[in-house]
């Protein structure tokens, strides 16, 4: 192993070496450090402890439901262990459960007539979402119709000054571009009611009946957690340990049950009440999208009027020359 001054030596020829031809050299020259370096730590001054700082202490009680003297301070009661212990079981019973039945390692509790119903109303849930991204679709496309009738007829109505000799051409089209306007107007605003309708049927009627299913759902699942649990106790060994906690868990047991129980029924009303909503409205806004779209594409001006009327639907009015119009897409010459 070379010794300190031979590395000293060598590192000191390479740097003159490489001044000699002219360059600069690739790094600064090393120091090394040698043992007279370090400084003596005995003969330092020993540290000082810091300063002692009185803190005032307060009792626990005076934290709770009112701030410290000195200042405001918002203080929460610390959570208690049991109910976090409480939370972290209930969840481990319920993943525990929720996996064993995806396997198929355990029971669980089946109602065929709900299970139908469900499955029903996610299908029906779907099938209405599609109806809906559709007829928005349909909005937004007569609403770029709409423009342009509207730019048209503002064209048609300009080019008369610049085109005498076309007037009566102009004035001709400009008419029936106005009129299509304001039908257009018409069944854009039967397009917006029905949109809006299905709207609230998928994102709010059915959206509210569908958390309450997944509540019970996972109630259902809480309750046939216990329910396989104390089943598996009651083939066990009866020890006293086994006993005690057979008797705890029969007490959780029919708390679980009753909540899976009302959450069943409120499933039930839930979903009957939207079968009913769902008929009642989708029957009233299918007719009235039916009767304007037949109205407006028939060219029965006063025919698409009387539905707006039935169903309040706001539009622009005919002036008095459109509104005799029977037919707006024929004009008496």
């Amino acid at each position: 192993m070379p010794s300190e001054a031979s590395v000293g030596s060598y590192v000191d020829v390479n740097l003159d070496t490489a001044a000699m031809n002219g360059a600069a050299p690739s790094q600064p020259p090393q120091k090394f450090v040698t043992f007279d370096d370090i400084p003596d730590v005995s003969k330092q001054q020993p540290f000082s402890a810091p300063e002692q700082v009185s803190v005032p202490q307060y009792k626990r009680e005076e934290f709770i439901g009112s701030a410290p003297p000195g200042g405001a301070c918002l203080a929460m009661e610390p959570p208690k262990l049991d109910q976090i212990k409480k939370w972290t079981v209930t969840n481990y019973k319920f993943t525990k459960q929720l996996v064993s039945e995806k396997f198929g390692h355990s029971t669980k509790t089946v109602d065929k007539e709900i299970d139908d119903r469900i499955s029903d109303l996610r299908v029906s849930k779907v099938q209405y979402s599609n109806m809906l991204k559709e007829a928005r679709a349909m909005y937004t496309r007569y609403e770029a119709l709409l423009t342009s009738h509207r730019n048209l007829r503002s064209q048609f109505q300009t080019m008369i000054a610049h085109a005498p000799e076309l007037q009566d051409q102009l004035q001709a089209n400009a008419t029936t571009q106005s009129i299509l306007e304001k039908n257009g107007e018409g069944l854009l605003g039967t397009f917006k009611v029905f949109v809006d309708t299905l709207n609230t049927l998928v994102n709010i009627t059915m959206q509210d009946t569908l958390y309450t299913i997944k509540n019970y759902e996972n109630a259902r699942i809480e309750y046939d957690a216990y329910r396989n649990e104390i089943g598996a106790l009651q083939n066990a060994v009866q020890t006293d340990s086994n006993k005690n906690k057979l008797l705890e868990l029969q007490v959780v047991f029919e708390d679980r049950k009753q909540k899976w129980e009302k959450l069943k029924d409120d499933t039930h009303t839930k979903m009957n009440l939207l079968n009913e909503n769902k008929l009642m409205v989708m029957r009233q806004q299918l007719d009235m999208f039916n009767s304007a779209v037949i109205a407006y594409f028939s060219g029965n001006g006063d025919r698409l009027s009387e539905v707006l009327s039935e169903y309040h639907i706001k539009a622009q009015k005919f002036s008095e020359e459109d509104a005799s119009t029977k037919s707006f897409l024929s004009r008496s010459e």
